[in-house]
C-alpha cells in the first residue's frame, strides 16, 4: 500500500484493489500449463430450487493436476500483498481507536463503500457538536437537511471539487427531503450556521485522520531508519 496520506490510506485499507487482483488472475491465466482434455472429466452438479425456481444442473470441469506440474507465483506478488494486508491491518486499527461515531464520520468521508449507517453516524456526530443554540423553531426543522448538505459539500471539496454555493444547497434539499430553503436569502438566514457546520466537520476530519496519519509517519520513520 502506498502511504501518500492518511486520506488515501483510509480508503485503501477498507479494501484490496479489484484492478490489482483482477490483473493478477489474468496473468496467471496466461501463464498457466494449458490443461489437456484427457485430463479433464465432466461432472453434473444440481443446486437446489429456491422458491419458485427450476433445480438448476451445471456442467463443470473437475481438473486433476499432476504432481510434476508447477505453478508458480510471479517473484514479489505474495510478498507484495503480503505487506499491503499489514499495512491495511495497521490503518484499521488505528481507525479503531477513534470514538465510534468518529470512525463512522471517517467512513462517510472515505470508505470506497459508504453506507447508510456511516451517513446516519456522521450526521448525529456533527448535530451533536455544531452550537445550534440560537437557532428559532423553524429553522432547527430544517438544521438535519443543512448539516446532511454541509457534509456531502466537504466530502466534495476534499476531493477537489468547489464548495456548494446556495442554489445547489437548496435544489438538493428540495429533492431529498422536500423542504424548501430560500437562495435568495441565504446570506440573512444560513450563511452563518453554514461556515459554523463547516468548521464543525473539517475539526471533526482531523480527528479521524490523526489516528492514520501517526501510523504514516511511523512507517517512513522506519522506513528511513
Amino acid at each position: 500500500m502506498k502511504l501518500i496520506g492518511a486520506r488515501q490510506a483510509w480508503a485503501d485499507s477498507q479494501h484490496e484493489s479489484n484492478a490489482s487482483i483482477t490483473g493478477a488472475a489474468l496473468e496467471s491465466a496466461e501463464s498457466a500449463t494449458k490443461i489437456k482434455a484427457a485430463r479433464m472429466r465432466r461432472h453434473e452438479v444440481v443446486f437446489a430450487a429456491i422458491g419458485e425456481e427450476e433445480e438448476a444442473r451445471i456442467k463443470i470441469v473437475r481438473q486433476r493436476i499432476s504432481i510434476a506440474e508447477t505453478r508458480r507465483t510471479p517473484l514479489g506478488r505474495s510478498t507484495a500483498r503480503a505487506a499491503h494486508l499489514v499495512m491495511m491491518g495497521k490503518i484499521q486499527r488505528a481507525i479503531e481507536t477513534l470514538p465510534f461515531q468518529v470512525q463512522q464520520f471517517g467512513h462517510f468521508m472515505y470508505h470506497p463503500m459508504m453506507t447508510m449507517q456511516h451517513v446516519m453516524n456522521a450526521v448525529a456526530l456533527i448535530t451533536a457538536r455544531a452550537d445550534l443554540s440560537a437557532l428559532t423553531d423553524q429553522k432547527r426543522q430544517k438544521v438535519y437537511c443543512l448539516i446532511t448538505m454541509a457534509l456531502q459539500s466537504y466530502k466534495s471539496e476534499v476531493r477537489g471539487g468547489p464548495q456548494w454555493g446556495p442554489a445547489r444547497v437548496a435544489e438538493d434539499i428540495q429533492a431529498f427531503f422536500g423542504v424548501s430553503i430560500d437562495p435568495k436569502n441565504w446570506t440573512r438566514d444560513w450563511l452563518d450556521l453554514w461556515d459554523s457546520l463547516r468548521k464543525v466537520i473539517q475539526e471533526a476530519d482531523i480527528e479521524a485522520q490523526s489516528p492514520v496519519w501517526q501510523v504514516i509517519h511511523a512507517e517512513k520513520a522506519e522506513n528511513a531508519a
